[in-house]
């Protein structure tokens, strides 16, 4: 089987530029606080099957589809981000973790379907915050928006 994917929009900045030919499809989405953007991750290397999350040696070594590395197999990832503001068919976002010149494969409106309630995340994960120096890109993050403070999961 071929797949043939044909990006919509590339990252920016702060942004995301959507194609001319799609600017037409963006038409309502101001109406959203959130979207989920789904890119190829156009650097990305082949994964070990299995490594120390982020690097992160007082981790034991996880499986890579148990982690959030950027390294898969089908180089495909999705990001929920805050829609700041859509102007001349550039989607300015907050949240979005990856690198600049991202091929952007499709957006699509995040809605209280999409919101899980009742979570749980492994103790090994707040470990990872300890480095991180962005709150948006911290795991606990929407963590704590979800649950309080407590933490619990």
């Amino acid at each position: 089987m071929n797949l043939n994917l044909r990006p919509i929009g590339i990252v920016r900045k702060n942004s995301i530029q959507i194609h001319k030919r799609w600017i037409k499809a963006l038409r309502g989405i101001e109406g959203f606080s959130h979207l989920i953007i789904v890119f190829y991750l156009h650097l990305s290397r082949r994964p070990k099957l299995l490594m120390h999350p982020k690097g992160n040696k007082a981790i034991p070594k996880l499986g890579y589809l148990a982690t959030r590395t950027p390294r898969r197999r089908n180089k495909i990832g999705l990001s929920v981000v805050r829609l700041i503001k859509c102007q001349r068919g550039q989607l300015f976002v907050e949240g979005l973790d990856v690198w600049p010149g991202t091929p952007v494969l499709d957006v699509k409106p995040y809605t209280p379907r999409d919101a899980v309630k009742n979570f749980k995340i492994p103790s090994w994960v707040r470990l990872l915050d300890v480095n991180e120096p962005d709150p948006l890109r911290r795991y606990s993050h929407s963590l704590h928006r979800t649950l309080g403070d407590s933490g619990k999961n």
